[in-house]
């Protein structure tokens, strides 16, 4: 029988490994490390929550997050993936995070009651092309200082491809996450991995037993399936809208806001387009 392949990278094969309380320990791990808490200040214990968003307009789409999830303090975290490169990813990411801080909210509530929401991006592109390092983080900061305005909303964008190496032997831990996750170590780097960093034999573990069950490999396929059509289609649209003159930019805004559940016509002031042209957009997408 032909041996089987894994994309760690999928999200429906990540939700079940870092979303399941089965394996918190993993997901309590690996935030922990991105966060650089220690044993002192080092989160304990980790909520999952419905990762469903209700649409924005009566019409729209459902936004789905990759993994959507509560910490000790009632912090919340968002974590995504991406596989293919979009440039409107902080954008979008601060979309999700907003709604998380906005819908704390409720009539008669105090503002300081608001808990933190980090978001966190693991991408398997280069996003910041003029910057070298693979973990770069965004907060609220003031103009010519390093004071941070408010910890309310922070973002975390952790660029597969911009981790190099030299000796697997002497990776940091977070870059141990970083190697399991990219797929791109060998059997042997794996090994190593291994000790440098125990628990992720447990990742390693469920990964074999998700390779074994043929429930979960068909659903994991038709998965992998629909993000190749995905892409394939959104590809095709952003040449067709190219070849008609639209900024590629601006198609990609289009159509991650329809994604998002935004109207139409607030997609059209938001890209300064037509409402007649965020409709072909739609159309073509949909088709």
């Amino acid at each position: 029988m032909k041996r089987r392949t894994l994309n760690r990278l999928n999200d429906y094969f990540f939700k079940r490994l870092m979303g399941d309380d089965k394996r918190s320990d993993l997901t309590l791990r690996f935030l922990n490390l991105i966060l650089n808490r220690t044993e002192e200040n080092a989160f304990k214990h980790v909520e999952f929550l419905n990762p469903e968003y209700n649409p924005l307009t009566k019409d729209g789409k459902l936004a789905i997050l990759d993994i959507k999830a509560s910490v000790d303090d009632k912090t919340f975290v968002n974590i995504e993936l991406q596989v293919s490169r979009q440039n409107y990813m902080p954008k979008r990411s601060m979309f999700y995070i907003s709604r998380m801080f906005s819908e704390q909210m409720v009539k008669g509530q105090d503002y300081e009651t608001l808990k933190p929401v980090i978001g966190i991006n693991l991408l398997d592109f280069s996003l910041f092309d003029d910057i070298d390092t693979w973990h770069n983080v965004a907060r609220f900061k003031l103009d010519n200082t390093d004071k941070i305005l408010t910890d309310c909303m922070s973002l975390h964008f952790l660029e597969l491809p911009k981790l190099k190496y030299s000796d697997i032997k002497k990776v940091k831990r977070l870059e141990a996450w970083g190697a399991y996750f990219s797929g791109r170590c060998s059997e042997e780097e794996l090994e190593v991995l291994l000790m440098n960093e125990p628990l992720l034999q447990k990742a390693v573990s469920f990964e074999k037993a998700f390779l074994s069950d043929d429930k979960m490999y068909r659903e994991y396929q038709q998965r992998e399936d629909a993000i190749r059509e995905e892409t394939t289609k959104f590809n095709r649209v952003k040449r067709e809208a190219k070849a008609e003159g639209r900024a590629e930019e601006k198609v990609e805004t289009v159509i991650n806001s329809l994604k998002a559940g935004l109207s139409l016509e607030l997609i059209a002031q938001i890209t300064n387009l037509s409402i007649d042209e965020v409709k072909k957009i739609s159309k073509q997408v949909n088709k």
